[in-house]
């Protein structure tokens, strides 16, 4: 990630930040690049000062070699003269090139297409990806109505307007309001985030698509809880029945997803007996079983085949990069049991085949895994003793609590700071908490005067 920290002035307060900067996305040498630009979660300047959080205007230049394919944008609010634009992307596309082999210097690097807005290059790369205007267009849409649905308080309204709106509130809808649920936890928007989570809530019981997910999860439920407090009772007979005597398909579907492994060539022989020793209807319907759990099984296996190729693909890409390490640390949303799984067999591969080298390129990705666990456990031990701080702070009386603030003032993080202003939100909207919402402002307040002395008093 071709990252640069930049001085510059608060867009509102004017005061000094420093900010990160990413303006080459080259997918070649870091395929998480796409997304990264894709999810607009780049550029994204705080101010420590006031609060302020927002993207920021920079040229761009977006390379993916395999599509040979090389895009610029210089945002037009920038003024920037011509000899400046070229000047500044004339650097960037110097780096592409540089980061390419001598043999994969083509054509296309030295007519580079402009684009106009930012807009315009997402839709250019999509474009690519085979996303046309039109689904760019209806996703848009989509989007568009998550927002207006969001901003409305009146529950009434809300259920109106999705009743209206209900064949667009399809998976496609929920999957969309999920990806902006991550992006806004992503950077830092903890409230937006809330506030969508408690929209998918209020649209799950009203909308059609929602009733079929509540309906779903219900039964994977049920299927689980029968599973498990069957423990390791579970037999090939004992599942055969379940899944004869299940309700509904849905239920089938939840069983075959979670007992995938059981259903071996013994298992589809008993249910073949039953068959055989079945009449009429009831044969007909055992046999439209088989035909069912067949088809089931054979779907979750291509789907699993093409979860290890993408893994084994990803791998394959992370090992040809200069910097494994900080690569795989960087595309960490790739990884899932599946690429360990890969990763598991291209290690014991190395050791029996003596590739040391290969080996080593291996470790380098468990070092980068490893690093990133340890951060993962150490960030939640954090947040639990942020909770167990703002809990001992709410409940000590104001002398208990000064000489708490005194005591405890390095933990007074941004973090910290963050939890007690989402719990004084949540408290705000809630009825019967006056008592207490007056202690966490306390505590907030105090928490804002520490955090803002702390940044006066940072070095220049």
């Amino acid at each position: 990630m071709a990252v640069k920290k930049t001085q510059m002035n608060c867009p509102q307060c004017r005061q000094p930040i420093v900010a990160e900067i990413e303006q080459l996305f080259d997918v070649g040498v870091e395929p998480a690049a796409k997304q990264r630009l894709l999810s607009g979660n780049i550029n994204i300047a705080e101010c420590p000062h006031c609060g302020y959080h927002g993207n920021l205007s920079t040229p761009l230049v977006y390379h993916d070699p395999e599509k040979e394919l090389l895009l610029t944008f210089v945002p037009a609010e920038l003024m920037l003269p011509m000899p400046e634009q070229e000047k500044v992307l004339g650097r960037l596309t110097t780096q592409v090139v540089d980061n390419l082999a001598p043999e994969q210097r083509k054509g296309y690097l030295f007519s580079p297409q402009a684009t106009f807005t930012l807009k315009g290059l997402v839709e250019r790369i999509l474009l690519e990806e085979g996303i046309t205007k039109e689904m760019i267009d209806a996703q848009q849409n989509k989007v568009n109505l998550i927002q207006k649905l969001a901003e409305m308080e009146d529950d009434k309204a809300l259920e109106a307007l999705a009743k209206v709106e209900d064949e667009n509130i399809d998976s496609e809808f929920f999957n969309l309001m999920n990806q902006l649920i991550e992006a806004s936890v992503s950077r830092g928007d903890e409230n937006f985030a809330r506030q969508l989570g408690e929209l998918q809530q209020k649209l799950l019981p009203i909308t059609t698509f929602g009733k079929e997910l509540q309906e779903r999860s219900a039964e994977m439920e049920i299927a689980g809880k029968t599973l498990q407090d069957l423990g390791d009772e579970v037999t090939r007979e004992k599942l055969l029945d379940l899944i004869i005597e299940a309700p509904n398909d849905v239920r089938v579907e939840a069983y075959v997803g979670m007992t995938r492994g059981g259903m071996d060539y013994e298992f589809f022989q008993l249910l073949s007996n039953k068959i055989e020793a079945a009449e009429g209807d009831e044969e007909q319907r055992l046999t439209d079983l088989r035909t069912k759990l067949l088809e089931l099984s054979e779907q979750i296996e291509k789907e699993i085949e093409a979860r290890i190729n993408a893994a084994q693909e990803n791998l394959g890409r992370l090992l040809s990069v200069d910097n494994i390490k900080e690569t795989t640390l960087q595309n960490l949303r790739a990884i899932d049991e599946f690429f360990v799984q890969v990763l598991n067999q291209e290690i014991a591969k190395a050791k029996e085949e003596k590739d040391a080298e290969r080996e080593g390129k291996l470790q380098l990705v468990v070092d980068a895994l490893t690093e990133a666990s340890e951060q993962a456990q150490a960030a939640s031990a954090g947040q639990n003793a942020n909770v167990e701080l703002i809990q001992t702070l709410i409940e000590a009386d104001e002398e208990g609590r000064k000489k708490l603030f005194e005591e405890r003032a390095e933990e007074i993080t941004t973090e910290f700071v963050e939890g007690i202003t989402g719990l004084m939100m949540q408290l705000e909207s809630a009825e019967g908490q006056e008592e207490l919402l007056e202690n966490v402002r306390a505590v907030y307040r105090e928490s804002i005067r520490i955090s803002m002395q702390k940044n006066l008093e940072k070095p220049e």
